[in-house]
């Protein structure tokens, strides 16, 4: 029997529902983890602040979740993580101003999830972190597709490997060496 289809009209949910099913890699997450994820981009869109700038040192607001009690912390936990989350697919490079890299966001947030003891939505996002964050990446992407140009300046700029997947699957060969920005 085919699983149902969730269908949300004229909210934000539905909006990034589709955003999501209509990716590569969101198509391929596991349903429950896709649901989570548009959900969360949801709430964040309705509450700026969560991922904010303002809104402290991930690893901080991580090392005080894991010192709460009970429900408090799962919740705690929850907040570390979906904020990692964010960060990971929507504004990766806003990690490459400070003293932080990715991996250690994503690190974070996948350490968060796991110490979720229920539901088990949570282990399942933990062990696929990363393409969630993916997925969450080709929803918010804001290089418009045709722009080969305006994402292959983006790589150059970032070098992220996320881009220069996207350059390879449409067909750009990339050269390996001193991108422009480093040359004298």
């Amino acid at each position: 029997m085919p699983e149902p289809e969730l269908r949300f009209a004229g909210t934000l949910e539905s909006f990034f529902y589709e955003r999501v099913a209509q990716g590569k890699t969101g198509s391929s997450l596991p349903a429950e983890v896709g649901a989570y994820v548009v959900h969360m981009l949801a709430d964040h869109v309705r509450r700026t602040s969560v991922a904010g700038r303002t809104s402290g040192p991930l690893a901080l607001q991580y090392l005080a979740a894991r010192e709460q009690q009970g429900t408090r912390r799962a919740q705690a936990l929850r907040a570390v993580g979906d904020r990692a989350l964010f960060i990971a697919g929507v504004v990766p490079h806003s990690v490459d101003r400070g003293p932080v890299d990715l991996r250690y966001v994503r690190s974070i947030g996948t350490s968060a999830y796991r110490q979720i003891g229920e539901p088990r939505v949570f282990h399942v996002l933990a062990a696929t972190f990363e393409a969630a964050a993916e997925a969450i990446s080709e929803a918010t992407d804001s290089c418009p597709d045709g722009d080969l140009l305006g994402l292959y300046e983006r790589w150059q700029k970032y070098g992220d490997p996320r881009d220069e997947k996207r350059l390879g699957a449409a067909g750009v060969v990339l050269v390996r060496g001193r991108r422009s920005d480093e040359m004298h």
